[in-house]
C-alpha cells in the first residue's frame, strides 16, 4: 500500500505519480523547481558521504568507471603500489534534487512525506513515528500530539508542528488512513502473537518433549503387547474385564497424545514454525480457546463411544488403531521438536 504525501498542509490523494526530468519534480501533475524546497540536509549528507568515501581510492582499484552526465565520477588511473587522492566535488543542485526525488519515490513503500515550500522535506517511515503522525492527524490532536511523536523524530521539527496545526482531514484521507492503520495494527498484532508464541513454546518445549517421549514408549509397548483379536475361540470364555482394561489403556494414551498434539500445534503454528493443513484446524488456529473446545469435544465424544462399546471387536480394533496413529504422530512431533532443543 502506498504511503502519504502532505503538501502545504493538505493531503494529496493517492495513487501517486512522481516524475523527474532533471530540472523539475512533478507530483501528480504539479511541478516543483529545484529551489522549491530547502535541501540543506542533502548537502550535509553529501559532504559526509564525500568525506568518508570520496577522497581515498581503494588500493586494488585500477580505473574508475565513467558515467556520462554525472560530475561526481572522474576518470582516474591507478597502480597497485600507491593510493590516489582526489579533491571532493561539490554536488550540483540537480544532483541533490535527484536524490530528493529518489527518496520521495519511497512513498510507494509506505513512506509519509511532508512538504512545505521553502522548508526542509520531512519523511517518516511507518515504524519511525509515521503511524503516530497519521493517528494524530486522523484524530485531529493538533500540537499536543508532538509530545508522543517527538520521541521518534526531532523535537523541533517545524514541518510536523505546522502540519499538526493546520491539517484538516478529508474524506479521501480518512478512508486511506483507516485502511493503512488497520493493516498496520493487524501486522503489529500478528508480530506480538508470534513473539509470545515463540517465547511460550521455548519454555515448554523441553519438558513436553520428555513427557511425549515417555508416552510414546508406553504407547508402542502397549500396542505390541495387546494386539486386537477380531475373532475369539468358541472354547475359550471371553474375559470382558481384560478387554475393558486394554481398550481403556488405548484410549487413555489417545487422550494424552491428543493433548500433546494440541499444545504443539497451537505453539508452533502461532510461532510461524509450521502451517496447519487441516482445513478445520487452520480456520481456528488463531483462536486457541475455540480450537481447544472443538478438539476436546470431538476427542472426548470419540473416546466415550469407543469405551462404551468396548465389548465389540470393532471398538477394540478402532481404539488400537487410534492409539497407533497418535503414537506415530507424536513420535514425529518429538523428532521435529528435538531439532530446536
Amino acid at each position: 500500500m502506498q504511503g502519504f504525501i502532505f503538501l502545504e498542509g493538505r493531503y494529496v490523494p493517492s495513487p501517486y505519480e512522481v516524475d523527474f526530468d532533471g530540472d523539475a519534480l512533478t507530483i501528480n501533475g504539479r511541478e516543483f523547481k529545484a529551489d522549491a524546497f530547502d535541501l540543506s540536509d542533502y548537502e550535509e549528507r553529501e559532504r559526509e558521504r564525500e568525506g568518508r568515501f570520496g577522497r581515498r581510492r581503494p588500493r586494488w582499484g585500477r580505473e574508475a568507471r565513467v558515467t556520462h552526465g554525472d560530475p561526481q565520477v572522474q576518470r582516474v588511473n591507478y597502480t597497485e603500489e600507491a593510493w590516489r587522492f582526489r579533491e571532493p566535488v561539490e554536488a550540483s543542485p540537480a544532483d541533490l534534487y535527484r536524490r530528493f526525488y529518489e527518496d520521495i519515490r519511497s512513498v510507494d513503500f509506505g513512506m509519509i512525506v511532508v512538504l512545505y515550500s521553502g522548508e526542509r522535506p520531512r519523511m517518516l517511515y511507518p515504524e519511525q513515528g509515521g503511524m503516530d503522525l497519521l493517528r494524530a492527524l486522523r484524530d485531529s490532536d493538533g500540537p499536543a500530539a508532538m509530545t508522543q511523536i517527538s520521541s521518534r523524530v526531532e523535537p523541533t521539527d517545524a514541518s510536523l508542528s505546522r502540519l499538526l496545526t493546520e491539517f484538516q482531514p478529508t474524506p479521501e484521507f480518512s478512508e486511506h488512513v483507516e485502511a493503512k492503520l488497520k493493516k498496520f495494527d493487524q501486522a503489529e498484532a500478528d508480530g506480538e502473537r508470534v513473539t509470545a508464541a515463540t517465547h511460550w513454546i521455548s519454555k515448554i518445549s523441553y519438558p513436553l518433549t520428555v513427557f511425549a517421549m515417555a508416552v510414546v514408549v508406553l504407547g508402542f509397548g502397549h500396542l505390541l503387547s495387546n494386539r486386537p483379536q477380531i475373532e475369539s475361540s468358541a472354547t475359550d470364555p471371553t474375559d470382558w474385564s481384560k478387554h475393558r482394561k486394554v481398550v481403556g489403556q488405548s484410549l487413555l494414551i489417545v487422550a494424552l497424545l491428543s493433548a500433546v498434539d494440541l499444545i504443539w500445534t497451537l505453539g508452533t503454528a502461532n510461532a510461524g514454525l509450521m502451517r496447519e493443513l487441516n482445513p478445520l484446524g487452520s480456520g481456528m488456529i488463531a483462536e486457541p480457546v475455540r480450537l481447544f473446545l472443538f478438539k476436546a469435544t470431538v476427542t472426548g465424544m470419540s473416546i466415550g463411544i469407543l469405551y462404551r462399546l468396548h465389548r465389540r471387536p470393532v471398538a477394540q480394533v478402532a481404539s488400537w488403531w487410534c492409539c497407533l496413529l497418535l503414537t506415530l504422530l507424536t513420535a514425529r512431533w518429538v523428532m521435529f521438536q528435538s531439532m530446536f532443543l
